[in-house]
């Protein structure tokens, strides 16, 4: 990841940290700030930036996440980096956009 995507990923959170896991790649963001009306307000999470599941981008978190506007719907739980982590259905986010507006992309379904 480019020092300017890293950058541009640190307005959503505190800490920008990329792993990979079965040659698919993650960016842990720590302490991710959940759009407004949010439950929780905060969550640590995991941007998947590769085909998982059928899902060419996912984004994980460290909780469900609730808000009145929420179309997150079959909440499962996954196992990546030594972590348990949940995530939702919420497909068609392409890879082929800055990380930053992949993140935006999987948000949008609390707003």
């Amino acid at each position: 990841m480019e020092t300017a995507e890293r950058d541009e990923l640190l307005n959503f959170c505190e800490e920008v940290q990329e792993h990979t896991e079965n040659n698919i790649p993650y960016v842990h963001l720590r302490r991710l700030t959940l759009p407004a009306n949010c439950t929780p307000e905060v969550v640590d999470a995991l941007l998947c930036l590769g085909l998982r599941e059928g899902y060419p981008t996912r984004l994980f978190v460290s909780e469900q996440i609730t808000s009145p506007s929420s179309k997150a719907a079959n909440w499962g739980a996954f196992s990546i980096l030594g972590r348990s982590w949940q995530s939702w259905s919420w497909n068609n986010v392409p890879a082929n956009q800055r990380p930053a507006e992949v993140l935006a992309s999987h948000l949008r379904t609390f707003v």
